[in-house]
């Protein structure tokens, strides 16, 4: 800082004082010491003078408080610049007077005395000439808006400097020498050692089997701050190679084969010269010879199947598009259209049908639990005095114009079904009493598993195959119910052989049973022989796992468990007729519904012992589905007719039927998972795939909207109801428990 003073405020003050009164003087701030006078900055410099007038010290404090962390002397500061001014700048020269003292050698000091006749005012000249500075010890520093220039991180110095040093020197492995007496203990290991190993390697023992294996370690490549690495050049290229270049080239590799391989073993004692070593010698594959040259021959292969199916697969998409985007939902109906009414339009997306299963009726259809798209459909006998063979095909979804399997029997097939841990696997049940498992991955008949005689005494018709698995989820067996109400549990082994197990018998009921009431029997006389009636349908109860559900033909449904062999748990006559079909409902699962011979449809509660509601069909009922995603949606097959129930709106009768022509029969329906497609099997070898629309919107509750349903239709019965409630309030309380 440079203290400035006018010159009209010096002359005023000097010439309205007397000397010793009012005298301005500046002294240095140390005297009679050596004091450098170019210190390195102004603020610096300034501490080594006071402003005192008449006496009294004048001089302001210093701007820099001493508890503060001050600049380096060497940085340079708009604050502390110790550059020169222009000359332009108005300043005041202070020159040496006479008054200069010189203490010895040392450096020279200024008088503390300034006089006015000893001030030189100009304007035009720098106050610190004469004055040492240390500019040139000061380097520049970078402006606060310039970055300094960086190289990239893909490019490197043309010169590289590299410094090779010797590194510490690591020891891996270090064997000493050893040496020990002979006859001592470790003599004698040390002696045992150097003969086994002159055993393996110069004598008899060499001749031991070997054998040679390539290996490499890992590349490990590491990167540090001083590694510089250029990322590698790449281009683009153009190549071209279909499914069927592909196929052919690793279907030629596979082919070839080494033509020569290794020497033979070695054995402990070789008595023949390396070179009289037989070699071991494979046949050279050719593909030229080995790939068959005629149609006939092509067609009959695997490959070519597989192609022809997917070919197949890709033009019947392009003729059934709207019917394929119907089928998957893609094409949705505004809930909040004006012309939207209910009228259970069912419309026929396509027919599965085919020559060689033409008028042979469909006994049964399972649906793969893996992949929806695939459904294994039974052809056999539909009634008793019918002569025919047994079919089976294997339909796709996406190919509606051929079966992509079809296999062909002698015995009529009476029922199939697909496992659910292995989904290629597909047991069929047969009229004489045969159960085998086919694998549908092979076009030509491929048995897994099949059953014998000495462990499955059975000659009756197979009516249901279906899968279960183990209380420990670890394996999966087939349980079959045949026309001599046997129900039998059959499990494979690795010899390709069924091992059956009876669990079950349904013997023919007597006495007053609880549900439906029939007319009383005429008395019957006493026969020497004994009637089991024969089971028909069958489904496992959807809460508990050991528990199954079957209907006989004689009206009844039985409740049965794996844990309890040759008895059941409870029985109820259900129609006057043999029961054709069971279900449960999707949303109520202590709902069921089942459909039999007299002409009707009914739907029972667990734990009540009266029919909660019946629907009246024109004739015999074959089946019975629940919709998937409308609780209150019932279908039925009775006839040539599919009728339309739902539980809402009316009970008394459909609120849609649709007629087939012709002398039909449907034998099967049910709905496909999403809710909005239907499953219909005919006498005529058909199974037709029908689309559901114009019904009404699902409620959010639909287990509510069904209760509410089950008590409209027992309003008039209001011991059924007060039965119900208590069932319900039990039910809601062992929930709660568990």
């Amino acid at each position: 800082m440079v203290i400035t003073l006018s010159t009209t405020s010096i002359k005023q003050a000097l010439a309205t004082s007397d000397s010793s009164e009012y005298a301005l003087s500046i002294e240095p701030a140390i005297s009679g010491k050596s004091v450098k006078l170019a210190p390195s900055t102004v603020a610096s410099r300034r501490l080594l003078y006071k402003a005192i007038l008449n006496g009294v010290d004048c001089t302001p404090d210093n701007i820099t408080d001493p508890t503060f962390a001050i600049l380096d002397e060497t940085l340079t500061h708009a604050a502390f610049e110790g550059k020169s001014r222009s000359r332009s700048e108005a300043v005041i020269k202070f020159t040496r007077s006479k008054s200069v003292l010189a203490v010895g050698g040392g450096p020279k000091v200024f008088a503390t005395t300034i006089n006015l006749d000893d001030i030189e005012i100009d304007h035009t000249l720098n106050t610190e000439e004469g004055l040492e500075s240390d500019d040139g010890q000061v380097s520049l520093a970078p402006s606060a808006f310039y970055l300094p220039k960086m190289n990239p991180v893909t490019s490197y110095p043309p010169d590289m400097l590299v410094t090779l040093k010797e590194t510490e020197t690591v020891f891996l492995v270090s064997l000493p020498s050893l040496s020990c007496d002979r006859g001592s203990a470790e003599g004698q290991i040390v002696e045992a050692d150097n003969t086994f190993y002159e055993f393996i390697t110069v004598g008899k023992g060499k001749n031991r089997k070997m054998v040679n294996q390539e290996t490499q370690t890992n590349a490990t490549t590491t990167l540090t701050r001083h590694t510089i690495a250029v990322r590698p050049q790449k281009k683009n290229a153009v190549s071209f190679a279909s499914m069927w270049d592909m196929h052919d080239t690793y279907a030629h590799l596979k082919m070839i084969q080494e033509q020569e391989e290794e020497d033979d073993e070695m054995v402990m004692y070789q008595s023949a010269a390396p070179h009289m070593l037989r070699k071991k010698r494979r046949k050279l594959l050719h593909p030229e010879k080995s790939r068959p040259m005629t149609f006939e021959a092509i067609g009959a292969t695997p490959q070519y199947l597989d192609a022809v199916l997917l070919t197949e697969r890709v033009l019947a998409s392009l003729e059934f598009t709207a019917a394929q985007k119907l089928f998957r939902g893609l094409v949705a109906v505004d809930p909040l259209s004006l012309d939207l009414i209910y009228v259970y339009t069912l419309t026929n997306l396509w027919t599965f049908e085919c020559e060689e299963t033409l008028n042979k009726p469909i006994v049964d259809i399972s649906f793969n639990a893996v992949c929806p798209n695939l459904c294994a459909i039974a052809h056999g006998k539909f009634g008793y005095a019918d002569v025919c063979k047994g079919i089976v095909c294997v339909w796709c979804t996406k190919n509606p114009r051929k079966p992509e399997r079809l296999y062909n029997f002698e015995v009529p097939v009476t029922s199939v079904g697909f496992s659910v841990r292995n989904p290629n696997w597909l047991a069929c049940g047969f009229f004489n009493g045969d159960v085998i498992i086919l694998d549908i991955t092979s076009y030509s008949p491929k048995i897994i598993a099949r059953s014998k005689r000495d462990t499955n005494p059975c000659f009756e018709p197979i009516w249901i195959v279906t899968w279960q698995c183990t209380p420990e989820r670890d394996n999966e067996y087939v349980m079959v119910a045949c026309q001599d109400g046997r129900i039998r549990r059959l499990q494979s082994t690795k010899t390709h052989e069924f091992i059956s197990t009876p669990m079950m018998r349904v013997s023919a009921v007597e006495g007053k049973l609880k549900g439906l009431e029939t007319t009383k029997p005429c008395p019957k006389h006493d026969v020497p022989i004994t009637r089991y009636p024969a089971v028909l349908c069958m489904i496992w109860h959807p809460t508990i796992d050991h528990c199954y559900l079957v209907g006989t033909d004689e009206g009844c449904i039985h409740r049965c468990s794996t844990h309890y062999l040759n008895q059941h748990i409870d029985v109820y006559r259900a129609h006057a007729g043999p029961v054709t079909d069971l279900c449960n409902s999707p949303f109520m699962s202590y709902l069921l519904a089942s459909c039999g011979a007299d002409n009707a449809i009914r739907l029972w509660i667990e734990g009540m012992d009266d029919v909660v509601m019946t629907l009246v069909c024109q004739s015999a009922v074959n089946g019975i589905s629940f919709c998937p995603n409308n609780s209150t949606i019932l279908l039925s097959a009775s006839g040539n007719t599919l009728s339309v129930w739902d539980l809402r709106r009316k009970i008394h009768m459909p609120c849609a039927e649709y007629q087939f022509p012709g002398d039909v029969t449907l034998t099967y329906i049910r709905f496909e998972k999403s809710g909005h497609n239907v499953y219909l099997g005919d006498t005529k070898g058909r199974l037709h795939t029908l689309h559901l629309s114009d019904t009404p919107i699902a409620p959010y509750n639909q287990k509510k909207l069904l209760d509410e349903a089950i008590r409209k239709a027992l309003c008039t019965r209001p011991n059924m109801l007060k039965q119900l409630d208590k069932l319900l309030r039990f039910k809601a309380r062992k929930v709660r428990r568990t």
